[in-house]
């Protein structure tokens, strides 16, 4: 048992030292993120994540362009994963090495180091949170302090959604999805590398959350009881977070491309002409269904819409049925501006027509956050009645 404590012990001192790892033999492995060409990075390269003592003076040698990213060995988060991923999106760092050292003067040496090296500073491409006096923020209302992910993200994000988007860094979509993928995606991963509880309160949580990203990210780390903590074993799992890091980023600004930035216009044409459909200008129709619900949270505010709406109806492609939708307080909370009544609710089909009066109703939730009719006709007068109630 002494022996194997002692061994366990010997090759944990040795992971945590700056070692070097450079095989004679390149490991032929493809790029591990072909979704690094399709966001506008220059043509697929293998990517090669070492550890090492000294320079690597062979680093063009069939790997990367000659350019070198540093970020620290052993255990590693979400934050360096992902701002190793979003770098390599750059023309500037395509196809970039990931060096991972904490040795000073091979730091000194490469051309971006993240989340080491106790300096920030952009011109030189130095993107550490860590040391004392640092409090940047992203900006635009955002207030919550940066780690290395938000700080490439900060000067990289536009160019990586512009060539998403095949537009120029300055159009107003390039900047509206920058902002939004920072409010959905990077700003929680800023805030949990940086111990920023979600919210404001002493109160013990209801339930434990351990599927997030960062989590998941932390959970590639060799795990302690492995018998090799070798460097090699490390990268690899480096690498691995990466692509699981990246991957999901790459997720979220395809799914802001395609999907959320043309609902926009959809949403504020319809909120626009919401008085058209009820004179109290409390209901809106989506002409087509589509993601609604922060664009009419932001839309609202922009315009400074009064009354707020509370409710929103739209066909259900499935079932060629209408739905209505009571708005919610906010868009990450369950509570609705106006839930559709009580009575009505966990009720189907003709006793629930029968006690609204209206024909044609399907269902009400039991929450009362959301019901359904067979038809427009008969969605609309649920949520006229509703608004009485």
């Amino acid at each position: 048992v002494r022996a194997t404590i002692m061994l366990a012990a010997c090759a944990w001192r040795l992971s945590q030292r700056v070692v070097t790892f450079l095989p004679r033999v390149r490991p032929q492995i493809l790029n591990p993120f072909p979704m690094a060409a399709a966001a506008g990075a220059t043509s697929p390269k293998r990517l090669r994540v070492y550890s090492s003592a000294a320079g690597d003076a062979d680093s063009s040698n069939g790997a990367g362009n000659g350019r070198r990213v540093g970020t620290h060995n052993g255990s590693f988060h979400c934050d360096e994963a992902l701002g190793c991923f979003l770098i390599r999106l750059t023309s500037q760092f395509a196809g970039a090495d990931v060096v991972r050292t904490r040795d000073s003067q091979i730091l000194d040496s490469l051309e971006a180091v993240l989340d080491v090296g106790g300096v920030y500073d952009p011109s030189r491409h130095r993107y550490d949170h860590h040391q004392k006096g640092f409090n940047e923020v992203f900006g635009h209302g955002f207030n919550t302090k940066l780690s290395s992910a938000g700080l490439v993200y900060k000067h990289f994000g536009k160019e990586i959604i512009a060539k998403e988007l095949q537009l120029n860094e300055e159009h107003e979509d390039v900047h509206r999805v920058y902002l939004a993928i920072y409010k959905s995606f990077v700003e929680a991963l800023d805030a949990i590398d940086n111990g920023i509880n979600q919210y404001d309160t002493e109160q013990t949580p209801k339930y434990v959350n351990n599927t997030h990203l960062s989590s998941r990210v932390g959970r590639l780390n060799p795990d302690w009881t492995d018998p090799d903590q070798s460097p090699e074993k490390e990268n690899a799992a480096f690498q691995q977070a990466m692509a699981l890091a990246g991957s999901e980023f790459m997720e979220s600004v395809r799914f802001h491309v395609k999907s959320w930035l043309p609902a926009r216009s959809i949403v504020m044409e319809c909120l626009l002409s919401r008085g058209n459909v009820d004179p109290s200008g409390e209901i809106m129709v989506l002409d087509r269904f589509c993601p609604w619900k922060l664009h009419l949270f932001e839309l609202e505010q922009e315009l400074k819409t009064d009354p707020l709406t509370k409710y929103v109806l739209y066909e259900d492609e499935r079932s060629k049925g209408w739905r209505v939708q009571a708005v919610s307080v906010a868009p990450d909370r369950f509570e609705s501006r106006k839930a559709l009544p009580e009575k009505w609710r966990g009720m189907r089909d003709d006793e629930l027509s029968k006690e609204t009066g209206i024909p044609g109703c399907v269902f009400i939730h039991m929450s009362g956050f959301i019901g359904g009719n067979k038809t427009y006709e008969g969605a609309l007068e649920m949520a006229r009645a509703a608004l009485k109630c």
